[in-house]
């Protein structure tokens, strides 16, 4: 019922179907239902495209050299590499992937404060648009319109994505969001609140963004987007 993908230091990326019992026990099936072996360095980051059983699904992984490999992988069994970006010296690691857009937009964040927009058409990956935020990414979390990259340097920039998902050149910057000792960012997610009820739409309230950021130092803060 669930798909799980995992990377690991021998540069393999594994899927694995995940079953969530009543009472929410979960097991996974001792084989792995893919195993790929692409990537030529160990694997930073994974992710699932999504897709179920019967759809073909995109996996994408992240690695230490920098490469980041795109993967098709069909239910019966064939898989394909659609995308390899070669390593560039002194690149640093891809650090963290974010699909968004239903899986046809992929973000990359590098080590060397670059991220990466890609269009997924078919079964052909591109690069669309590239924007340095000036600090080693560690994190990403698409939304919408936005992309969220969380930093070493404990700073949170947001960045507006137009139409076909090409950046902003002007991100914007939250320093220090998880204390004043700005400890370095290692995750970030981001969630909507909606008025469902009649008196908050009748109301016309505006729905709510919210995001969570984890640090380095063990801390979680828990934050309200709004427009100004």
């Amino acid at each position: 019922t669930h798909v799980m993908v995992t990377g690991s230091w021998d540069a393999t990326v594994k899927v694995w179907s995940a079953t969530v019992a009543p009472g929410e026990t979960v097991s996974i099936d001792r084989e792995p239902v893919a195993e790929l072996f692409d990537a030529d360095s160990p694997v930073v980051c994974v992710l699932w495209g999504g897709g179920t059983r019967g759809m073909t699904a995109a996996v994408c992984a992240g690695c230490s050299d920098g490469t980041v490999v795109v993967w098709l992988c069909h239910d019966d069994g064939a898989k394909e590499v659609i995308y390899k970006e070669e390593p560039k010296r002194g690149g640093g690691p891809c650090s963290a992937v974010a699909w968004a857009s239903g899986g046809t937009v992929l973000f990359a964040g590098f080590g060397t404060g670059r991220v990466v927009s890609y269009s997924l058409q078919g079964t052909a990956l591109r690069p669309l648009s590239r924007l340095s935020v000036g600090s080693p990414v560690q994190c990403l979390a698409a939304s919408e319109e936005n992309l969220l990259v969380g930093c070493s340097d404990g700073g949170l920039r947001l960045i507006p994505v137009g139409d076909g998902a090409r950046f902003d050149s002007n991100p914007r910057l939250w320093r220090a969001v998880n204390g004043p000792s700005s400890p370095s960012l290692s995750s970030v997610c981001v969630g909507l609140l909606i008025p469902t009820t009649t008196a908050a739409v009748a109301g016309r309230r505006r729905r709510r963004v919210f995001c969570a950021t984890g640090a380095d130092d063990g801390t979680v803060t828990l934050s309200e987007l709004k427009e100004v």
